[in-house]
């Protein structure tokens, strides 16, 4: 695996996965957020966490850089290949961890399918980026 390539298909994927992010839990979500306040922690706590969440970012986007790149299949296009990686690893990620959420925690299922579609979301076009940018060189 080329280091320069995993590098730039991780900074990708991480700018990709903090964009969808703020997509997802701000203009999509972010009005349900506010109107159920009591179900998380207050915005000057989350403010303070916020290193965390960027590293969990940078971990996932280089997890899954990794993860790609092992299991490149030669003559699949970029895109396509980017795509089902997205979609399975999106599935893998975020459809056990509804499912447990909806055990442990009261949220509406609506909610939980707006997580599972944006999380799904974000991996598959964190997906596309990787596959563009950690092919192989020709």
């Amino acid at each position: 695996m080329n280091l320069k390539r995993w590098v730039l298909a991780t900074v990708g994927a991480f700018v990709v996965l903090m964009v969808a992010d703020f997509v997802v839990h701000e203009a999509w979500l972010g009005g349900f957020y506010r109107a159920h306040a009591e179900w998380w922690r207050p915005a000057a706590e989350m403010k303070a966490r916020m290193g965390c969440l960027f590293a969990s970012q940078l971990v996932l986007a280089a997890l899954l850089t990794l993860v790609y790149a092992k299991g490149y299949e030669q003559g699949k296009g970029a895109v396509g290949q980017g795509v089902r990686f997205g979609v399975l690893m999106g599935l893998l990620l975020f459809l056990p961890k509804i499912f447990m959420t909806h055990f442990v925690y009261p949220y509406p299922v609506s909610l939980l399918v707006n997580w599972f579609v944006g999380g799904v979301m974000e991996v598959t076009l964190a997906g596309v980026v990787i596959g563009l940018l950690c092919k192989p060189a020709k």
